[in-house]
This record gives C-alpha cells, structure tokens and sequence, in this order.
C-alpha cells in the first residue's frame, strides 16, 4: 500500500476484538467474494438501479448528468463484476430481493444486503426516512440531515432500527488483486466511512469511486468546511490514484 497510507495493525485488532458472531459475517463476506476479480460495492442500493444500470444497459448513467462511467467500462466489462449491494431502508427490501433474484437467473453473481447500512463499525442504529421526495433518497444515518426536493429542503421523518456493518473490515477481506469499484451514496454517512478507510490504507485500494457528498445537507459544524475537497485531493493524490466521478 502507499507509503502515504501505511496498513495499521489497528487493522488486525479491530478484527479480534470482534464478538464471533461479527467474525463469521465478516468470514461470510470474504467466501463470497472469492472467484470475484471485479468487485462493485453498491453502498446505497435504493430501489436497485445502479444493479440494474451497470448489468444490463449499454449506458450507464447513474443519476448523474453524464455517463462518465462508460469512459472506464463498458457494458461488456461491467458485466464482468461481482455486486455487493447495501440498502437500509425496509421499503425496498422486496424490490432488492427480485432484482437479486433476477440478476442471479442471468448467471450474474448478485448479493443484496437488506436492512443493512455501512458504517465504520459493527453495531445496531437508527436511520431516518425520507418520506418527503418520491423514492426515499434522502434516507439517513443522521437525524438532522435534510432531504431537498422540489427545490426545498425537507427534515427527516421516522426512525427505523438497521444494521451496520463495518465496510473497512469487508474491505479487508477483499483479494489484493481484485479489481473494486465503489458506487457510494449513503447520505452523509460517507465521511465516517472515508475517515475510516483511509488511515487502514484500504481507501487506495478502490479503482473507481463514484461518489455523491452530503456536506451541504448536513447541520453546519457536523463535517469541516472543504471536506469534499480535501478527501478528493487525498483520494485522487499520486500516492493512492483513486479515480472519482461525482453523481450528484
């Protein structure tokens, strides 16, 4: 890994200090990723589109205004790729497990995680709804985030208890030659998860990362003013060389 990101051997005690029932998910997880040396964590699943998107259309475009993806893969090599897809909200689990299912009958190899949110640990939390905008995209670890739709800002509704898990661990169980691209879109839970990648070096280890920011949908002082900025200039740097594309 980059001498700018030198592997903690916090990394290793993470793991033992684990109970056993955290180390055989993580034990499953690093199972399923063999055979896989393409590997597309779907972090923000939503109703299954980026699974959809990146197996079965010739241009994907994500949410976002162009298809910067198709500069990097084609259909062709995208179909090439284990998914690994995380979705927290209740809403869509059943819509997730068709797709699952779907994509699985095809001969992709497909696993969906429902009720499930990436965290930079284990444990149990809360997310609230978005139950203003029309597919719940605004769902989020953190109460006071807002939702904009309709060109105004909305606050978050219920909670509703999910999982998390510890992306910097299932990371960690990824073969070092697998080829990894990370979609995340987890509503200002990607600053936790980035803080965390980062210093175990795994960060670097991701190809492409398409990625949208909340910071501006977050109650001011809860990330520093430039984060965006400066975790691009540390991801995108000459010592790690993550590829980013905004989809926002």
């Amino acid at each position: 890994l980059p001498v700018l990101f030198p592997s903690l051997p916090v990394q290793e005690l993470r793991f033992d200090e684990l109970r056993s029932k955290e180390r055989a998910e993580v034990r499953q997880y690093e199972m399923w990723f063999q055979g896989c040396s393409h590997l597309l964590l779907d972090l923000g699943g939503n109703r299954g589109d980026t699974i959809l998107r990146w197996l079965t259309e010739k241009s994907y475009s994500g949410r976002a205004k162009d298809q910067s993806v198709d500069k990097f893969y084609s259909l062709q090599a995208r179909q090439e790729f284990c998914v690994l897809s995380f979705e927290p909200n209740s809403k869509f689990a059943s819509i997730l497990r068709t797709v699952e299912s779907k994509m699985q009958e095809r001969g992709f190899k497909v696993k969906v995680k429902t009720n499930t949110a990436v965290s930079d640990k284990f444990s149990r939390s809360m997310i609230y709804i978005d139950d203003a905008s029309t597919h719940s995209y605004g769902t989020s670890l953190l109460p006071e985030k807002k939702v904009n739709f309709g060109g105004k800002f909305h606050s978050l509704g219920k909670g509703q208890s999910v999982n998390l898990v510890d992306l910097t661990l299932i990371m960690s169980s990824i073969s070092k030659n697998v080829e990894i691209v990370v979609k995340m879109d987890i509503e200002g839970g990607e600053y936790d998860v980035l803080r965390s990648l980062v210093p175990s070096g795994l960060a670097c280890s991701i190809n492409l990362l398409i990625i949208e920011y909340h910071s501006h949908k977050l109650a001011k002082g809860t990330v520093p003013t430039g984060i965006n900025e400066v975790m691009n200039w540390i991801l995108e740097g000459n010592n790690c060389g993550v590829k980013i594309i905004h989809d926002d």
